[in-house]
């Protein structure tokens, strides 16, 4: 019998700073993965600062996507940066 190994594939998540409060965090990690269940990508949203100020209940919200909930999430921010770059911002 072959010896089974597990690969544990753990990157650092890819973190993308919105302001000085906010930043995203997008990853995968093979520990989000559980049986019966195809969401395993995790979009994370962190938030600091004054709680008056604050926009989520938390410091810090984070959801599970499927892959093909991923690409769309990330095709639909292609999609709205290109009409944003098709018209001109007035100066």
């Amino acid at each position: 019998m072959k010896d089974l190994h597990v690969i544990s594939f753990t990157k650092a998540p890819i973190k993308i700073k919105i302001d000085d409060h906010i930043d995203f965090e997008v990853s995968f990690n093979l520990s989000d993965r559980e049986v019966g269940y195809d969401d395993d990508i995790r979009f994370t949203i962190n938030e600091t600062g004054d709680r008056g100020m604050k926009i989520l209940k938390g410091d810090r919200t984070s959801l599970l996507l499927t892959q093909e909930q991923a690409v769309q999430l990330a095709q639909a921010l292609i999609q709205a940066t290109k009409e944003s770059r098709s018209i001109p911002r007035k100066k």
